[in-house]
């Protein structure tokens, strides 16, 4: 069983594997876009990063498409940082939401040829009705791909610490950075 609880509703759904924490640097992966294009975490090499994990983006019940461009339109601040969105959406569904919402300055990336992706960052739903999702969590790193911000959302409909993301983005990259969820 796992140590953190996604709440969907009324019902508590345990997401296993390991969430990489702050300090720590993040596990290499290889994914798809929505082109059906292989890409890895080394196509970001260099810039600094917000991985960002969604449940999806192609289904309004689970708020993932709102989230995510909230948190966009809030990154927009810091236009050297390369968004990078992964969830379990197909390329075609990925591809779908690039149409209908644009979505400037973002990698839609699919775990469809990843899946191991899900457990080495900690995202993976294990209960019903969210078997098989990616958990909602957002990771900051920066071009050595050194993690110094990670939170995992307790609820579906939460949206990320955005006051902690401004903190950090803003401050003397020598402060001390903090963990959520």
């Amino acid at each position: 069983m796992s140590d953190f609880i996604l709440q969907y509703g009324d019902e508590d759904i345990p997401v296993a594997g390991d969430f990489p924490q702050v300090g720590h640097f993040l596990p290499s992966f290889m994914l798809v876009d929505e082109h059906k294009r292989d890409l890895a975490l080394e196509n970001f090499a260099g810039r600094p990063k917000a991985i960002i994990t969604l449940l999806s983006v192609d289904e309004g019940e689970h708020a993932g498409l709102a989230l995510l461009q909230d948190t966009r339109r809030f990154l927009e601040s810091w236009p050297e940082l390369a968004i990078i969105v992964i969830t379990v959406d197909s390329p075609s569904s990925l591809l779908r939401c690039r149409q209908a919402h644009g979505l400037p300055g973002v990698s839609l990336l699919s775990t469809l040829r990843g899946r191991d992706f899900h457990k080495q960052y900690g995202v993976l739903a294990m209960g019903y009705p969210l078997s098989g999702y990616t958990a909602p969590a957002i990771l900051i790193a920066d071009g050595d791909n050194l993690i110094h911000y990670a939170e995992r959302l307790h609820h579906t409909t939460d949206r990320f610490n955005q006051h902690a993301i401004a903190a950090l983005l803003t401050a003397d990259p020598e402060q001390d950075n903090t963990t959520a969820g």
